[in-house]
């Protein structure tokens, strides 16, 4: 039996329990491939003009895998702590799917609402195990694992020994951030700042720039005390990055996303106040790479510059 798992959305967040839990199960997990142009391509057919890049980017790895799978995990991201909510199409995704795909898989289709805490887990992972066993020894030793898993790969990020976009290769391909390099926040959603593709590279650009790049997991937890569940990878992680003393701020927002958007002048009255420099990268699928790296240029060599400033005083 196999499971499609698409390489977009919560696969930057959740992917090493969902591997550990079905493998536990013993069925055979299948990644879409990394993100390209042709992902892109794939799925714009099946997003209206205003979904924002992640979401145009998740129903291309989802016709990357029709025909190639048995089921397509596709799970309804509701609440991840208690209070919030989320992204109204990050909650109807698998409608969304069922309703533009004719040929699409049976999916897994679970609701993720973390607000009641552990037994919240154990009921969304119970519900995506029963298809394939009853049993309750197997799911119990199977949801062991997938909180092991997931625990596991939250050190590993905060560490700096991994990032999400090495989660389904043995070691990660994540970059090594130079320990003396300058330190820079940068913060955003996983899915925007953990794909290659979608950022042009960012994190490894910044790693050879010389930058030591803190993102939200190498941070650590965050109170989760805004309403948008996904929106303290924003705001709760500057607030951290700014106690921390970073030298500057590089937020990744997508085109399109309202959370996103709104957030960004908290995030920029929050770096005038520490007088911190920030920079706002727009990502959306007409973006080109020359801009941006002209733009990461010049904003290290702006912090580089600084710095030497303050220490010849």
């Amino acid at each position: 039996m196999r499971i499609g798992v698409p390489r977009a959305l919560s696969f930057f967040r959740f992917h090493p329990a969902w591997a550990a839990f079905f493998d536990r199960l013993g069925l055979e997990l299948v990644v879409s491939p990394p993100t390209n142009r042709a992902t892109l391509e794939a799925g714009l057919p099946y997003a209206v003009a205003e979904s924002c890049l992640p979401i145009k980017l998740f129903y291309g790895h989802v016709r990357a895998l029709v025909g190639q799978v048995d089921y397509v995990l596709a799970p309804s991201i509701r609440r991840l702590a208690p209070g919030s909510t989320n992204c109204a199409r990050l909650i109807g995704l698998p409608d969304l799917l069922q309703a533009t795909m004719p040929d699409l898989p049976p999916l897994i289709a679970p609701d993720i609402d973390l607000s009641q805490g552990l037994s919240a887990l154990i009921s969304l992972l119970l519900e995506a195990g029963a298809p394939f066993t009853l049993n309750p020894l197997t799911l119990r030793e199977a949801v062991m694992a997938a909180r092991d898993a997931y625990q596991a790969a939250r050190q590993a990020m905060m560490e700096g020994r991994l990032t999400p976009a090495g989660f389904d290769r043995p070691g990660g391909d994540g970059p090594l951030w130079p320990a003396d390099g300058i330190p820079v926040a940068v913060v955003g959603h996983p899915y925007n700042l953990y794909d290659p593709f979608i950022n042009h590279q960012l994190l490894n650009r910044l790693a050879r720039l010389g930058v030591n790049a803190l993102t939200p997991e190498r941070l650590g937890p965050q109170p989760g005390d805004d309403y948008w569940a996904f929106e303290y990878e924003l705001v709760g992680a500057t607030r951290r990055a700014l106690e921390r003393g970073v030298k500057g701020l590089i937020a990744v927002v997508a085109f399109g996303c309202g959370p996103d958007a709104v957030l960004v002048d908290e995030l920029q009255q929050m770096s005038r106040e520490r007088g911190v420099p920030l920079m706002v990268l727009v990502l959306d699928e007409h973006g080109g790479e020359a801009g941006l790296v002209t733009r990461l240029e010049a904003f290290v060599d702006m912090l580089h510059w600084r710095s030497a400033k303050w220490k010849s005083f």
